[in-house]
């Protein structure tokens, strides 16, 4: 029984299972295939021994026993994943096999070149028929199997339909789907589909198998000639207050959203429903605001001169209020938020829209002779609407956070290019379950490819997929001006991958210049007044803080310095255009670095234009090689950016972090990095790669 390759591989998911799993190998045992097999069972931590009496009973099987319950789907790739099988026999554990029903089986799937899975006639233990062949859901089935309705119409058409009444379940057919309790299933089908889908934790997932494999151009089968017993109990179809009826809700609402059209529909129009979304929820908070900040204000009427206006005066005012809110939150970009975007950037655009917006209504103030709305009023509702709008947006935020989750709206991706550059892509974006990405498969030239560029607007209408990653082998191909063609009508995003992305600022466009289309990074007067604005506000908070740090840098170097509880030294490092500049170092006695606060020297250097508040890293240590520091940098180096918050693992990939942030640097940028650097500078932390060297000196 046991071989390197077998014909077969038997794979059994059990949770406490002990009594029908018993009786299930026995007949395996009874009723063996004719080839070489192997029996692998994978347990979801049993406690009703199950997992014992298989090496007491059967020590010939081989075993995973999983410590915590992982799900039916994940059990059966695990299974799968450790077998040798060039095919595969999934089996519920409450199977009872019959003589010869599994050669009967495999004699079909080897006659039938088509067959991805093939499933056994199923029977109840009192030799009943049970209907294990299926057509696909619509919403009428759905509807009369999880509701009362099901009992009121038993046998409706679309049930019986579904339920494959109409066939007479003697002769071998193709039918869409086969319940999971019995699939023999191809190892070059599932090569090429894929495994189960592991966000099925029970139930539907041998629904999507199946409705996959169709997709690849594989065929499932329903085989009467091989005969088996299944001790079916629908679970599911217990109490709504059971967990299996949960369970099974959930993995039908996954299924719906994942192949649903309608669902679809709204997937691909993520970007252009979103915005709505947004609007809807700063209309709340816009008016919630404003009726907060008046009831405020008429709280605090002993503190001011004038009366206040009945509040059915305001609402001769509330369509201006709103319309000039909501301008403002457009034109300061707040509805093109994307889910990656940092919730102290979204913050720092909150502040900015709504303090554009409150200007402007305090500047209408003054423009009527009669006093028209309280600006007391009109502070209030802006600070109050920052409060609520911040909140608001991250509530919906963690909200869709839990969806992608547990595995609801996931990105359906396809991923065009060379097959080494596809296999890099995949495992980047698998490694990061929070990126909500469901990678449908690839255009790469291998046998696994889902086919050629010229199909790829069918194969994205097929898979449902949002959104397709063409990488750098395939940027200048021709065959991608279908896709682009495409994608325009559908609503398809399509994400050129290249190395060059990080560094296009905003104010890119397109050109076209002897026959030749290309980008166009403008340099315009915002970029050559910025270094001006940026150096004013380097001066200006430099001189803020000197006598601050001067005189903390006084104390702890009395008070630790003299006492020798505290180490200062200098190191040399390259600054701009490789000039050399000072960094000062102190360490206390438990050899931590301590903050910014207590280096005088630097702020000196940002008041003498050595260095920059915000900025490039300083180069490494004297004597480092040049590969090791990446060259010179043409910019002041900064005491903090955001080679602090977020380091790079070298020197190198931190510079061409600021680069790429350089490219679109503004004053409320650099304001938003110094403040997301301050805890950093003031526990003075540093990358790794900054102390290379840096002990020793």
């Amino acid at each position: 029984m046991l071989s390197d390759t077998m014909d077969i591989s038997i794979i059994i998911v059990t949770h406490n299972s002990l009594s029908p799993v018993e009786k299930c190998l026995e007949s395996i045992e009874q009723h063996p295939p004719a080839g070489e097999y192997e029996v692998v069972i994978v347990d979801n931590a049993s406690t009703d021994g199950t997992p014992e009496m298989i090496e007491m009973r059967f020590p010939s099987v081989r075993l995973h026993a999983n410590r915590e319950n992982i799900g039916y789907s994940r059990g059966v790739n695990q299974g799968i994943g450790s077998s040798s099988g060039r095919l595969f026999l999934v089996l519920n554990p409450d199977i009872v096999l019959r003589e010869g029903s599994i050669d009967r089986l495999v004699r079909f799937l080897e006659r039938t070149p088509d067959a991805g899975i093939a499933a056994s006639k199923l029977i109840y233990p009192d030799g009943r028929l049970q209907p294990s062949c299926r057509r696909f859901y619509n919403l009428t089935v759905l509807l009369l199997r999880r509701t009362l309705l099901g009992k009121i119409f038993p046998n409706a058409r679309p049930l019986r339909e579904h339920l494959m009444m109409d066939y007479d379940h003697e002769a071998a057919r193709k039918v869409d789907w086969v319940i999971g309790a019995c699939m023999l299933v191809r190892r070059e089908a599932i090569e090429k589909v894929g495994s189960m889908d592991e966000r099925f934790f029970l139930y539907f997932e041998d629904i999507d198998w199946c409705y996959r494999m169709q997709h690849h151009g594989w065929a499932v089968y329903y085989v009467p000639e091989s005969v088996m017993v299944h001790r079916y109990e629908r679970s599911s179809a217990k109490s709504v207050f059971k967990k299996p009826f949960i369970i099974h809700i959930l993995s039908m609402l996954r299924y719906v959203e994942k192949w649903n059209r309608i669902f679809y529909f709204f997937r691909r129009h993520r970007n252009a429903l979103k915005p709505f979304i947004f609007v809807l929820g700063d209309i709340i908070t816009i008016n919630a605001s404003f009726v907060a900040a008046y009831y405020l204000r008429v709280l605090l009427q002993p503190l001011f001169k004038f009366g206040l206006y009945p509040i059915d005066w305001y609402l001769n005012f509330i369509l201006f209020y709103n319309m000039i809110y909501l301008f403002t939150f457009l034109f300061s970009r707040l509805y093109n938020v994307r889910r990656e975007t940092l919730w102290s950037e979204e913050l720092f655009m909150i502040m900015k829209a709504t303090a554009l917006g409150a200007a402007f209504l305090m500047a209408s103030t003054y423009l009527t002779k009669v006093r028209i709305f309280s600006r007391a009023v009109v502070l209030g509702q802006a600070f109050i609407i920052i409060i609520i709008g911040i909140c608001l947006r991250q509530l919906m935020r963690f909200f869709h956070r839990q969806l992608v989750k547990a595995n609801f709206d996931l990105k359906r991706v396809l991923v065009v290019g060379e097959r080494k550059e596809v296999e890099e892509m995949y495992e980047r974006l698998i490694s990061d379950p929070g990126l909500g990405i469901e990678v449908v498969g690839s255009i790469d030239g291998s046998p696994e490819s889902l086919g050629g560029l010229e199909d790829i607007p069918d194969i994205v209408e097929k898979f449902k997929a949002q959104e397709v990653f063409v990488l750098p082998s395939h940027l200048n191909s021709s065959a991608m001006l279908p896709l682009l063609a495409h994608s325009g009508g559908r609503m398809i995003q399509v994400r050129m991958v290249t190395p060059l992305a990080r560094f296009v600022g905003s104010g890119v466009r397109v050109d076209k210049l002897a026959g030749y289309y290309m980008f166009t990074m403008e340099r315009g007067v915002v970029q050559f007044l910025w270094g001006i604005i940026k150096r004013v506000m380097d001066i200006a908070i430099a001189v803020l803080v000197l006598p601050f740090s001067a005189l903390s840098s006084l104390f702890y170097y009395l008070l630790g310095g003299l006492a020798g509880r505290a180490r200062f030294y200098r190191e040399r490092r390259p600054g701009m255009r490789g000039r050399m500049i000072t960094i000062p170092r102190v360490r206390s006695s438990s050899g931590r670095e301590v903050g910014d606060l207590f280096k005088v020297a630097l702020f000196v250097q940002v008041l003498t234009g050595r260095m920059s508040l915000i900025g490039p890293p300083p180069g490494p240590v004297e004597g480092q090689s040049e590969q090791e520091s990446g060259g010179g940098i043409v910019y002041r180096p900064g005491v903090t950016g955001i080679w602090r918050i977020s380091p790079g693992s070298t020197y190198t990939e931190s510079c061409e972090e600021e680069l790429a942030l350089l490219q679109n640097r503004s004053f409320a940028r650099d304001l938003l990095i110094l403040a997301r650097s301050l805890k950093f500078a003031f526990k003075g932390s540093y990358p790794i790669w900054f102390d290379t060297r840096g002990d020793d000196r």
